[in-house]
C-alpha cells in the first residue's frame, strides 16, 4: 500500500478529478489524470477495481496489490504535482506481474509523467 501523502483521497475529491482529467487508455487499465489545484511536493494516486473486474475480492486485492507495487517502483521517477486514478479492466484478470509493469511504464510515459 502507498504511504499516505502518496493517497489520492477519492471520496473527497474524485467528482473535482473527473471533470477536470485527462484520460489515457491501456490494455490492462485507464488513467485518469490532472494537474493538482494547489500543487503539493508529490503526486496522489488511487486505484480502482470494481465488481465487474471480478467477483472474487481474492482476485481484485491481488491486481490492487501488483498495481500499488509497480507504482512504488516507479515512484520517484513520477513528476510532482499531479492526482491520478487508476481504473482496472476485465483484462487485467490473470496478466503476469512482468505485463502489469510493462504496461504501467508505457502508460506513465504516454501520459508524459516520468521525469
Amino acid at each position: 500500500m502507498f504511504p499516505s501523502k502518496a493517497r489520492f483521497p477519492l471520496k473527497k475529491e474524485f467528482h473535482r478529478l473527473k471533470k477536470t482529467s485527462q484520460m489515457f487508455q491501456g490494455k490492462f487499465f485507464g488513467l485518469l489524470l490532472s494537474p493538482q489545484e494547489t500543487p503539493l511536493p508529490h503526486s496522489r494516486f488511487a486505484i480502482i477495481v470494481s465488481n465487474k473486474v471480478s467477483k472474487k475480492a481474492v482476485v481484485r486485492n491481488k491486481l490492487r496489490r501488483y498495481l500499488s507495487e509497480v507504482l512504488k517502483d516507479y515512484w520517484f521517477q513520477i513528476r510532482k504535482g499531479f492526482d491520478g486514478v487508476f481504473l482496472l479492466k476485465k483484462t487485467a484478470v490473470g496478466v503476469s506481474f512482468q505485463s502489469f509493469q510493462k504496461e504501467v511504464q508505457l502508460l506513465l510515459k504516454k501520459a508524459k509523467l516520468f521525469n
